[in-house]
């Protein structure tokens, strides 16, 4: 994970360069959009005991149609 945040924050310099001030929103715009992934997902695994994995969350959404199509 260090890495990915290493190369992340060394190349962002350069993604300005060449996307401009706009290319900077959309890749905060991500950024946010990612934090409230991780947010609903966290919040989605503490609600019921024994949801763990992600074909976990599609039956508890879905039932078995969503663990298969997940899965």
């Amino acid at each position: 994970i260090n890495v990915l945040c290493g190369v992340g924050i060394l190349s962002t310099p350069y993604a300005v360069k060449e996307a401009g001030w706009l290319g900077l929103l959309v890749l905060l715009t991500f950024g946010i959009l990612s934090y409230y992934t991780g947010i609903l997902l966290r919040h989605c695994l503490d609600s019921e005991p024994g949801l763990e994995t992600y074909p976990d969350i599609g039956q508890a959404a879905f039932g078995t149609f969503g663990r298969l199509a997940i899965s």
